[in-house]
């Protein structure tokens, strides 16, 4: 009975330990974190977002994380803001504009302008270097997905960032991206790659009118003889290209062809990749977007890619496994992101 006593107790014992250091270490991290609501302005519009900072300690570095695309408030960066914030840094996560608590009108978080947005990251940047306890040398940029569009530009509007992590960020445009999209969409469906080849033809003359207004005609008559494919109901539940002059096509004119290679080989910062497996990323072009960096890699570019197996462009594992995610993908791929920070 004793022997039984003793193992159970030891069994205990070995449970209770790593959930109680635990509890400590997520106590002291609690305790060691400042958060604060903040604003700042980015031209004529105020920013708001909230300010994770390690309350001990004197010349923190910093982090701006940048949102991807969609009505995105700072909640959808704030688990990456307490991560960073744990491990020293000061970490501001902020409202969109036109979304949350920051100013601007309701609509710009969908028609965007990439200078918009790159100014109020660049505006993110300059209030985080201006903090107490915060050095201005250390800081740098978190993106996710369309943010890396918008980082690339940041960086060249404010002082030289120190390093820029860019997640599921393509190295493309806007356009290289709708096609890979549109082609992923129609594959996934079921349709095949004769259906995938026609349907994003059928994208590329849309995006020859966005460009040019003209050649409405054309892209009508294709329109027409593709409504009766199994995809295009699918693909175009709107039923057909929309007009030459309207005011939509005018917006993505403005993005469709943004490229941000030019804008990233001006940075000097040592910049990090993290792209998940591109047979499940349905958004991004991975394959090109990887080929590119590995050519910039070869030039003598400081660039690393982190490539994530099993994870689609959110970097999460499909369906309900967030326990799983956290363990075999989140807890890993921070330990390499901090490795990576600490070796630059």
């Amino acid at each position: 009975m004793s022997h039984l006593f003793k193992f159970a107790r030891g069994l205990i014992l070995a449970l209770l330990v790593p959930v109680a250091l635990t509890a400590v270490w997520a106590g002291w991290t609690l305790l060691s974190i400042r958060q604060d609501d903040v604003a700042f302005r980015s031209g004529e519009l105020t920013l708001r977002g909230t300010l994770l900072s390690p309350r001990f300690g004197r010349q923190a570095p910093g982090v701006v994380l940048v949102h991807g695309s969609g009505q995105t408030s700072r909640k959808a960066m704030m688990a990456y803001a307490w991560i960073f914030a744990s491990q020293g840094y000061a970490a501001l996560a902020y409202d969109k504009r036109g979304v949350g608590a920051s100013g601007g009108g309701p609509t710009e978080w969908r028609e965007f302008s990439f200078e918009h947005l790159a100014d109020d990251a660049a505006a993110a940047y300059r209030f985080v270097q201006s903090r107490p306890g915060v050095n201005p040398r250390r800081v740098g940029y978190f993106a996710a997905s369309q943010g890396g569009w918008v980082v690339s530009l940041a960086a060249n509007r404010a002082p030289a960032p120190a390093f820029l992590i860019l997640a599921s960020a393509s190295v493309s445009t806007v356009a290289e991206d709708r096609l890979y999209g549109r082609e992923v969409e129609v594959l996934h469906a079921g349709s095949g790659e004769a259906a995938a080849r026609d349907a994003v033809g059928l994208l590329a003359l849309d995006h020859q009118v966005t460009r040019t207004g003209r050649g409405y005609d054309a892209v009508k008559l294709a329109f027409d003889r593709a409504r009766s494919a199994p995809w295009f109901a699918d693909v175009y539940p709107e039923g057909g290209p929309l007009p030459a002059d309207d005011p939509h096509r005018a917006w993505e004119r403005t993005i469709l062809d943004f490229d941000p290679r030019p804008h990233l080989q001006t940075i000097g910062a040592p910049v990090l990749w993290i792209f998940g497996d591109p047979d499940l990323d349905r958004f991004s072009p991975v394959r090109l977007s990887r080929s590119r960096i590995e050519a910039a890699i070869a030039a003598g570019r400081p660039y690393t890619i982190i490539a994530i197996p099993s994870v689609g462009h959110t970097l999460e594992l499909e369906g309900d496994r967030d326990l799983e995610t956290f363990v075999q993908v989140r807890l890993p791929l921070l330990w390499r992101i901090f490795g990576w920070l600490k070796a630059h």
